[in-house]
């Protein structure tokens, strides 16, 4: 168990300094320099999500794209409403009401991740994104609008310079 809130490169160091086992570095891994520094740190490899969610092959529908790019990326919250399980993402209603004072407790997973997961393509249907699953790792406003190939091109640079 220990501090759940450790980040990443902290984890990285202690995991790479006391196992055997290969570690990837994720979660907040933004650009060369974070990558540099995982792997610095023992780290076998990264594994990057957020930094490519604004790449135009991703799946992310216009609101996600949007909330990325605007103040919430800067303001990056852990929440168990969506899923059960410890998460990281953009706050929006759903992280607040779940959380508010009165409110019962969350079942376990997996049975608070399939009604939320009900809600949110009932309000999205609708058009409401104030219920969406917004993940987004400590590192989200620094994500880039590229191309995922030129994304990739730079962050082997960045990592090389």
């Amino acid at each position: 168990r220990g501090d759940a809130a450790i980040g990443t490169l902290a984890l990285v160091r202690l995991l790479a300094a006391r196992g055997s086992l290969p570690v990837v570095a994720a979660g907040g891994i933004m650009d060369g320099r974070g990558i540099r520094a995982a792997l610095e740190l023992g780290a076998s490899a990264v594994q990057m999500g957020t930094a490519f969610v604004l790449c135009p092959e991703s799946s992310a529908n216009a609101a996600y794209r949007e909330a990325l790019k605007g103040p919430r990326a800067a303001r990056t919250a852990l929440t168990v409403t969506m899923s059960g399980r410890s998460a990281r993402g953009l706050p929006n209603r759903m992280f607040f009401d779940a959380a508010a004072p009165g409110v019962p407790p969350l079942p376990d997973y997996p049975f608070v991740y399939d009604a939320t997961k009900a809600l949110q393509t009932a309000a999205l249907a609708r058009g409401n994104h104030d219920f969406a699953a917004q993940w987004a790792g400590q590192g989200a406003a620094l994500a880039r609008e590229l191309p995922a190939a030129e994304l990739l091109r730079t962050l082997v640079e960045e990592l090389r310079g």
